[in-house]
């Protein structure tokens, strides 16, 4: 029963660390560390708490067994990361282990608590499965067999807990630890304890079931049902929103916190207009492609509605709440330098991967840098886009939750990040690079241009910059004026070659925020300033014209998640605040934004995309959704990976014990001979002979098995006689009769010897 309820406890654990890993929708890449800890070392430090427990082992010689593999997993995740997490999970899998099956009627309560805690991080996980529309539809048959393998799961550990427990608990018997026999009336109570943990476990599961959301375990995305897009022209909701905003005031004004002295680093791309219409179109009818995705939105990039004038809109991609104003809501950072293709995105930047990051837990930023003047500031997002976007630097992000109920605002995160607040000031007194800094920062200043366009960059730097400034802050502010005669105008068009900022600096000198700020990157390193150009969206108050809250107010009706918030605390961010922006490293400060549009001359009037027709969707968050395709390759390959890694899991349980039992039989005495004993035990299981009930004895058994009969009164000798008595003599008797017992003890099935190899049945003494 032990044995049973040990094989029980870790199949439960086994499901519930499996899922992320063959879930479609909650797919984490376990690293070394993650696989070292959760794969070798819990389960290592579960089987020897429950194994080598005294009187197996000493105190002291149990406790080293468990503290070995907690010190080397702590030095070898130590090497890249924080080994604490790793120590503390090895320390709670041993003291948990030991409690629950050493420490007797006691730590009963321990088994519920132990459910629950299993059952809560179930829930999570699946929760977790709303990861994206395109893993959310192919999920759709996984999550449900999920569901149900956690539940058979629960029942079977549940069942072997309350026949357990129905047996009066432990004691603890000479030898491994075990429970009391029953018989009669007992094994009746036995079966009266199942039923009544039957009648109370499927009611709670049938409730369950129906007291869950609908969606909770089937959540497919909304789809259009016709064979052709629907074309409904966007219809005028401007009366209806102004009659949300009560008394018809749209936005105050919100205090700037870029730097302590209130001079930003370029918080205005360009003020917002007065003008604006607020249009609105069924969810239904939003289309794929049109939510603003990164590879194919931009700040007036012609996205339409479907009736020909999508040049007049700018579509909603996500509401930012947040106190920060700007919020500079990154999803990109190029840090490599191509001689032709200019800045690109370098292999692994983990910020990069943070953007499309599965996460089944919280998120901590492993590397903050200890910057000066950085403020905290929590950002929430509600997006239509499944990339997580976030300030510099971002210090932890939650799990983006997919509610297919609100599309297309199906996704959403919360977050925070360290903003630098540093104002000109504090800048200015940054000082230059040291060998070190050089040294660490090198990738941030390589620079290979061809011939023809170092040219055009260096007669720049020679018009408007002239004499290289001392000061790195200095430099940048050079680089900043140098565009005073160049004329900004608002767009995002995605060509960052750099003969294309050759011609912009040298010819065109009129560009959108792609070209100021990789021309900006570019002039950065040939002055010997570490830099790098960011991707993403601009949220600003600037950028919020009454259209924008109207929108606010709209979507905030049919929004349950944005309710808590007031809408001066909230940006709409639609395609035309796509952008890119330049950072600088300054020592002591770290990467700092810099927005050079800010210096140019502002875009010419009726050139401003943000003052274009605002489309919204209208959500209707029914509960629509179509089944999917049940994906039974991938249930396949989740069945047979985990029927792999729990019959490996028992082989080794198997080998192991056997070859901890032979070990331990080295040597005379008491421990030896019924370590020797066990070890023969298990063999003659695994050739097929019946398995011995725990209250027959050695020498019953022997007269059962005539083969044995010589080592079980050699075995009786050493187990009861007293402990001063010479032992060696029995000792070599017991071990000569040992291997005589092996070569009498043929096989009771044909192949014995390959049936031998592969036989569990050994497991029984364990």
């Amino acid at each position: 029963m032990m044995t049973l309820l040990f094989v029980s406890r870790l199949l439960v654990y086994l499901c519930a660390v499996l899922v992320p890993v063959f879930h479609p929708a909650v797919v984490v890449g376990y690293e070394a560390t993650g696989f070292l800890v959760w794969f070798v070392l819990v389960p290592l430090e579960m089987l020897v708490a429950w194994l080598l427990a005294p009187p197996r082992l000493s105190l002291r010689a149990w406790a080293a067994c468990a503290i070995v593999p907690i010190a080397v997993t702590a030095v070898l995740v130590g090497i890249d990361s924080n080994p604490w997490g790793a120590v503390l999970a090895g320390m709670l899998a041993f003291g948990l282990t030991a409690a629950l099956f050493h420490l007797g009627p006691r730590v009963r309560p321990l088994f519920a608590v132990e459910q629950v805690l299993l059952a809560a991080l179930y829930l999570r996980l699946l929760a977790y499965s709303r990861a994206s529309e395109e893993v959310a539809a192919q999920a759709a048959g996984a999550t449900q067999l999920i569901f149900l393998l956690v539940v058979a799961a629960f029942l079977l550990h549940g069942i072997v807990v309350s026949l357990l427990l129905a047996r009066g608990g432990y004691r603890p018997p000479d030898g491994i630890r075990g429970i009391a026999r029953t018989d009669g009336p007992d094994r009746r109570r036995n079966l009266r304890e199942v039923a009544v943990f039957l009648f109370i476990a499927v009611p709670i599961l049938l409730l369950a079931a129906f007291a869950l959301p609908p969606d909770f375990v089937e959540h497919n995305p909304i789809v259009n049902l016709l064979g052709d897009e629907a074309r409904r022209p966007p219809e005028p909701i401007d009366e209806w929103a102004d009659s949300l905003l009560g008394d018809g005031s749209l936005r105050s004004d919100r205090p700037n916190l870029t730097g302590p002295d209130g001079d930003s680093q370029g918080d205005e791309e360009n003020p917002g207009g007065e003008g604006g219409t607020l249009l609105g179109v069924p969810a239904s009818e939003w289309g794929r492609g049109r939510e603003g995705s990164v590879e194919g939105s931009g700040e007036g990039d012609g996205e339409g509605d479907g009736e020909g004038d999508g040049d007049r809109d700018q579509r909603a991609v996500m509401v930012i709440a947040s106190p920060r104003d700007p919020v500079y809501a990154a999803d990109g950072y190029r840090d490599r330098f191509h001689t032709t293709a200019g800045f690109t995105f370098a292999e692994g930047q983990p910020l990069n991967d943070l953007v499309r990051m599965r996460l089944a837990g919280t998120w901590l930023n492993p590397a903050l840098p200890r910057d000066l003047l950085r403020r905290e500031f929590d950002v929430n997002v509600y997006s239509t886009i499944p990339e997580r976007v976030l300030p510099y630097v971002p210090l932890r992000s939650e799990p983006t939750v997919y509610q297919p109920r609100y599309y297309p605002f199906s996704y959403s995160y919360q977050g925070a990040a360290r903003v630098s607040v540093a104002g000109r000031s504090e800048l200015a007194r940054a000082a230059g690079l040291t060998s070190r800094n050089a040294e660490e920062l090198a990738p941030f200043l390589e620079m290979s241009l061809l011939p023809e366009h170092e040219a055009a960059f260096r007669a720049h730097i020679d018009e408007h910059i002239g004499e290289t400034p001392e000061r790195l802050y200095d430099r940048i502010i050079a680089i900043m004026e140098g565009f005073r005669t160049f004329q900004y105008e608002i767009g995002y068009e995605d060509s960052f070659a750099t003969g294309h900022m050759a011609r912009f600096v040298a010819e065109v000198q009129s560009g959108d925020c792609v070209e100021f700020s990789n021309t900006a990157a570019i002039l950065g390193r040939m002055l010997g300033v570490p830099s790098r150009v960011v991707t993403g969206y601009l949220a600003t108050s600037s950028l919020q014209t009454p259209a924008h809250t109207r929108g606010l107010a709209v979507l905030q009706q049919s929004l349950p998640q944005l309710a808590g918030y007031s809408l001066n605390e909230m940006y709409l961010v639609t395609t035309s605040h796509r952008h890119a922006w330049v950072q600088y490293y300054l020592p002591g400060y770290g990467w700092v934004d810099f927005e050079p549009t800010s210096y140019a001359i502002p875009p010419p009037p009726g050139g401003d995309p943000n003052e274009m027709r605002v489309v919204i969707p209208l959500i209707d968050p029914r509960d629509e959704r179509v089944s999917g395709e049940f994906p039974w390759r991938r249930v396949a390959a989740l069945l047979m990976w985990l029927g792999i890694a729990v019959t490996a899991g028992l082989y080794l349980l198997r080998y192991g014990a056997e070859l901890w039992f032979a070990v331990r039989a080295r040597g005379a005495g008491r421990r030896a001979a019924t370590a020797q004993y066990r070890l023969l035990l298990m063999r003659m299981a695994a050739r097929g002979y019946d398995l011995k009930p725990a209250s027959m004895t050695a020498r019953e058994y022997g007269e059962a098995h005539p083969q044995m009969a010589r080592f079980a009164d050699a075995y009786t000798r050493i187990r009861f006689m007293p402990p001063d008595s010479p032992s060696a003599v029995a000792a070599d008797d017991l071990a000569r009769s040992y291997r005589e017992t092996l070569r009498a003890a043929g096989g009771r099935r044909r192949l014995y010897r390959l049936t031998a190899v592969f036989s569990l049945r050994g497991l029984h003494y364990v």
